[in-house]
């Protein structure tokens, strides 16, 4: 990691367009000048282009889309490998851009901890800031967990340690941390920056106190904490409750829905890539199949290709790219199950009608078609509702740790099939160059 981080710092220095007293301008050397001012800070945490991105592996390692033979055969070799849920994802000599750039969160976070400490000062602003930073690292820390660490319910749990960096100290040595302790991490940083940040930040690029509480529901629903889900989506749901009428949206735009709308509670993005922006992968035919005509999600969250396969267009980033931050639908979701399953089912009912009437064109009709097992009820309408949020990895992984999701999970390429059917392949391996890193 000592070399990752060098690199980091060398990209802080010539890669960046935002500046602040020497720190973030553009060198020819390798040097660089060290933060030392609330402004540096505020430039740090402001670089979106980083601090928002999210990881694309979560997209490909979940089942909302498939591929074909001609297709997959272009794609990156790690690409192809992830489809396939292929037990060494990246060669011996490849980075992995996600990881990379979950660590490189990780490290601006770290830096703006340590500059913030170091200034001494505890005014709003200063608190704030810290409130952001604890922020970020959670959110790149909860991914990592997702995708290299066992679900906490595992059997794996015990068995399985991830290096992690809480200070930007290039010679410190990284901890090496399981499940539970990071899970324990996440958590304990996302309370502390819940009561550091402003109720509503100026930018929905930054964190604020709902994003705080928003970040903790998803987090507590993957760990199994219902009662905590509940109790952190009702604080964002109690302040922030308009969600989009879906009817006020025309159909025959190229992408219906525009940045920042109002069910925005943090934004997030994955790049475009041309896995997630091109013909090459389309809509799971099952998954579209669970879209009734009564349902205004199906004609808004997709179109037909040239060859007729479903593609996806409904991303709140108003473009290609996909939308991987928080909105207020999935908190209502997170809150709605929450409250399922512990025996409020009323109330999940009625949070579940209340996305429905924004969703449907006869909500009479969806709750007369709906079912009775209200379990069933809420799992169905966050896998339409959230479908290409990159956020379905992180739900089939704590379905399938409380023995909920029907397995096997098939892919066919070559005329071979794959299938995704035992924990083990819910973790994946970490990559060997970055484990060189580590040991320099």
């Amino acid at each position: 990691m000592n070399k990752l981080i060098g690199n980091i710092l060398i990209g802080i220095a010539v890669g960046m367009t935002l500046s602040c007293n020497g720190f973030l301008d553009e060198k020819p050397e390798k040097s660089i000048l060290v933060p030392n001012s609330v402004d540096d800070v505020r430039y740090i945490l402001d670089n979106y282009k980083i601090l928002n991105e999210n990881p694309l592996l979560c997209f490909i390692l979940a089942d909302d889309y498939q591929t074909v033979d001609q297709s997959w055969e272009g794609l990156n070799p790690w690409v192809q490998r992830s489809y396939l849920w292929q037990d060494e994802i990246f060669a011996p000599d490849e980075r992995s851009t996600d990881y990379n750039l979950l660590h490189r969160k990780i490290f601006y976070a770290n830096v703006a901890l340590k500059t913030l400490a170091d200034l001494g000062n505890v005014d709003q602003e200063v608190q704030e800031l810290k409130g952001e930073a604890l922020f970020v690292r959670s959110m790149s820390l909860f991914y990592l967990a997702q995708l290299f660490l066992p679900h906490p319910q595992s059997s794996q749990v015990e068995s399985t340690e991830i290096p992690v960096h809480f200070n930007p100290d290039v010679n410190a040595e990284p901890d090496w941390v399981g499940s539970k302790e990071l899970m324990e991490r996440i958590v304990m940083d996302l309370e502390e920056a819940s009561l550091l940040l402003s109720q509503k930040a100026a930018y929905p690029n930054r964190p604020d106190r709902l994003a705080s509480k928003g970040l903790l529901s998803r987090v507590y629903l993957y760990m199994g904490d219902f009662e905590m889900a509940y109790k952190a989506g009702k604080e964002v749901i109690g302040d922030n409750s308009s969600l989009l009428n879906y009817a006020d949206f025309s159909a025959g735009s190229p992408y219906p829905f525009p940045l920042f709308n109002k069910e925005t509670v943090y934004y997030g993005f994955t790049s475009s890539y041309f896995v997630t922006a091109s013909a090459m992968t389309f809509i799971d035919p099952e998954l579209v199949g669970l879209y009734s005509e009564n349902d205004r999600r199906k004609e808004l969250f997709f179109r037909d290709s040239p060859s007729g396969r479903p593609l996806f267009r409904g991303s709140y980033t108003g473009v290609s790219s996909l939308f991987t931050g928080i909105t207020l639908s999935e908190i209502y979701l997170n809150v709605a199950e929450a409250a399922i399953r512990t025996e409020m089912e009323e109330e999940g009912l009625g949070l579940l009608t209340l996305l429905a009437t924004n969703r449907y064109k006869d909500v009479d009709k969806w709750k007369g078609e709906a079912g009775g097992n209200l379990l069933e009820v809420v799992l169905e309408e966050r896998r339409k509702e959230l479908v290409f949020r990159c956020t379905r990895w992180g739900d089939m992984k704590r379905l399938a740790a409380q023995s909920e999701l029907e397995f096997p999970i098939t892919r066919v390429i070559r005329n071979e099939e794959y299938k995704l059917e035992e924990m083990e392949k819910f973790t994946l391996n970490l990559p060997e160059y970055e484990l060189e890193l580590e040991a320099n």
